[in-house]
């Protein structure tokens, strides 16, 4: 009878990996995450090849990374800072109801071939401002959801949902554009949003009995929380790296386009799938913690992986023509990997309850250093080339992180 037992059983009950989806309201929003990374990773593809098809300019495709990622140091710590102050579920229904209407209207813009460049750049904050708020807000609220000895395996396998949605919306993107055009990919992403809407109410929250007190300013609660994560070892540690990954690393994928077309010579065919390269390595990597289970030394996970994710960008851009661009993407993906999952179950574990929401808007004020890298990194491709001005990011990155790694032990010593 136990073989039957076992047939019938759900499927995430017979591998270690999913041993969190046994929590329902988890599993629940992990379908609605799937439906809201592939937009997420979508339309940077799909708005920066309109960009680089009609300007030739490396700097202005940037411009797009830019723009998208202005709101998110300061929206998205303000939004960490209400997901301690009022429920959770209705923040991500008010920002992902914005974001459908954004998408929507930029998709029937792109239809009537009515848009501008200043459409594009504007489209990009406002969608920015939206993933600003469900970035700390979705991730407090799973910590909220999944008990203590599931959460690395429930962030893993978020992250592995965020990442394979990096792979699988870039060559979704890459083959839309060279099939249909950028009016049908940003229909399916204004799509994908909204049955992510329409499955949110069914998710089932916990009250949070010591919530914080509504009453108590803003601004205290913004100095509490910056106060807080920077005397937390294990948090600042990971404010630092994270700081230094989005100046001199992440900016990189920006310039995918530029690389595809003007480095290799490719479509956006084959730029969708040089550039989901990653996402596939992040998959791989990902799933493989979540099967580790209740990991121990997660700083030394962290780090690691975020040191091969700057190899694997560096060796990206030094090669030579397209083939031998692919596996130092693969490989930047399984760093990517420790440094995604590590980056949310590090601040979310190390936390009290009450400050879990803070402690997530202090790492998106971490990753709001992005577009400052994206503008740096736009001026040095323009000046330089884009292979050149990677590769002396990489190469700086990597400098800092030995640092990191020598002088901020409460992060590397993270059990």
């Amino acid at each position: 009878m136990p073989e039957v037992n076992q047939a019938h059983s759900p499927w995430f009950t017979r591998y270690r990996a999913f041993h969190s989806l046994e929590q329902p309201e988890w599993r629940k929003l992990w379908i609605v995450g799937h439906l809201w990374h592939l937009p997420f990773w979508m339309d940077y593809m799909v708005l920066g090849w309109v960009v680089l098809q009609r300007t030739d300019s490396p700097f202005l495709v940037a411009l797009v990374g830019v723009f998208r990622l202005i709101p998110i140091g300061s929206l998205g710590f303000l939004a960490g800072v209400q997901a301690d102050r009022l429920p959770k579920k209705q923040l991500l229904i008010l920002a992902q109801s914005f974001n459908f209407v954004v998408a929507a209207c930029l998709a029937i813009t792109l239809h009537l071939g009515v848009l501008d460049l200043w459409h594009i750049y504007l489209a990009a904050t406002l969608i920015g401002s939206a993933w600003a708020i469900d970035y700390p807000v979705r991730n407090a609220l799973i910590r909220d959801i999944v008990p203590e000895g599931s959460i690395v395996n429930a962030m893993a396998i978020n992250a592995a949902s965020l990442m394979g949605a990096a792979m699988v919306g870039r060559w979704l993107a890459g083959g839309l554009l060279d099939q249909a055009g950028p009016a049908t990919a940003y229909g399916f992403i204004a799509i994908s949003i909204l049955l992510g809407l329409l499955l949110l109410p069914g998710v089932s929250t916990p009250v949070r009995e010591d919530r914080k007190n509504t009453r108590q300013s803003i601004s205290k609660d913004v100095i509490e929380g910056l106060k807080y994560a920077w005397r937390t070892p294990a948090i600042r540690g990971v404010m630092i790296v994270t700081v230094a990954a989005n100046l001199l690393v992440f900016p990189a994928a920006q310039l995918h386009p530029v690389f595809a077309r003007d480095v290799f010579g490719v479509g956006p065919l084959a730029l969708g799938f040089m550039s989901g390269m990653d996402g596939l390595g992040s998959l791989m990597g990902a799933v493989v913690i979540a099967a580790l289970g209740s990991l121990r030394y997660r700083g030394a996970v962290y780090i690691t992986g975020t040191l091969i994710m700057g190899v694997g960008v560096l060796l990206f851009s030094l090669a030579p023509f397209y083939s031998l661009a692919l596996p130092p993407l693969l490989l930047a993906g399984l760093g990517q990997s420790g440094f995604v999952v590590m980056q949310t179950a590090i601040p979310t574990t190390t936390s009290s309850p009450a400050m879990r929401g803070r402690a997530m808007g202090a790492i998106a004020l971490a990753i709001g250093m992005l577009p400052l890298g994206m503008l740096y990194l736009g001026l040095m491709a323009e000046w330089i080339g884009a292979p050149r001005a990677v590769t002396y990011n990489c190469l700086a990155f990597l400098v800092i992180m030995l640092f990191a790694a020598a002088f901020q032990p409460g992060l590397r010593k993270v059990a």
